[in-house]
């Protein structure tokens, strides 16, 4: 694994992603980068345009209570980039928004004091998800499964919410998950722009008519695998047109792109 810490020319979109990504073919095959900061070394994967980190890590899984959330808003910062697209497997809170969906949301908060980079320096922000990164991700994963908008919330996990716990979140968000709101925080500290592209993976505990199991979970996740995909190559086709790095319709480097299965609505 090569060492670096210098800025990439043409700012890449980065994204992080869950470990439901672990086997995509394109971030396999980009250059792994490691990159030293005060929190110790980072793993990143570099491609045309884009500079992809595996949330749970390169080795194994780190589960969400482990994840070193600093070390890896350092490494991007050190590597110039401007705006960090944060892929999150959720549960639904909300009837209307069945596994399967792909929700752009608008706000969130924690169940949990936030992390911060702040000791004893003057280090306040109004937390935000930038809304041209959210239109960005609305333009370019634009479909009829797409939420505009909703609410985030994070607890700290590993294990999954009770369902009291779910009634409670359900009253002010529409989503839960265990990563994405420490990430939006800390990015924000560091001045580097954030949004939220949340895949709906399973009914929050007590939502749905069934009971949540862990091998109903993986399932969906398993199943929403393919369409994450398609829309990874769209954002990362779309922000190397948009930084000028080539033109629309010219070859991405990233292999073709693959049908994007129907949505499990959709099939009788």
């Amino acid at each position: 694994m090569e060492k670096d810490t210098r800025p990439i020319p043409h700012p890449p979109l980065g994204i992080i992603g869950g470990s439901a990504f672990l086997e995509e073919p394109e971030f396999m095959d980009a250059r792994l980068i490691g990159v030293e900061t005060a929190r110790g070394t980072v793993s990143v994967r570099e491609g045309p345009g884009f500079v992809f980190l595996r949330r749970h890590g390169e080795q194994g899984y780190r589960p969400p209570h482990r994840i070193p959330h600093h070390a890896h808003v350092l490494a991007f910062e050190a590597l110039g980039i401007e705006d960090v697209v944060g892929l999150a497997s959720t549960g639904s809170l909300d009837s209307t928004i069945a596994p399967g969906s792909i929700v752009v949301p608008d706000d969130y908060f924690s169940r949990h004091p936030p992390p911060t980079f702040a000791e004893d320096e003057y280090l306040h922000i109004v937390p935000a998800l930038d809304p041209g990164l959210r239109s960005f991700l609305l333009d370019t994963a634009a479909g009829p499964h797409i939420r505009d908008g909703g609410v985030y919330a994070e607890t700290t996990g590993p294990r999954f919410e009770t369902r009291a716990e779910v009634r409670a979140l359900a009253r002010d968000a529409s989503l839960v998950g265990m990563t994405a709101a420490s990430e939006a925080t800390l990015f924000q500290e560091k001045g580097i722009r954030y949004a939220m592209l949340c895949v709906v993976d399973n009914w929050a505990n007590g939502v749905g008519e069934e009971p949540l199991t862990l091998e109903a979970f993986q399932a969906m996740q398993a199943a929403n695998g393919r369409t994450i995909r398609h829309i990874l190559r769209e954002l990362v086709t779309a922000w190397r047109v948009r930084r000028g790095l080539h033109s629309a319709g010219s070859p991405t480097g990233l292999g073709p792109t693959p049908t994007v299965p129907p949505h499990p609505s959709d099939s009788a």
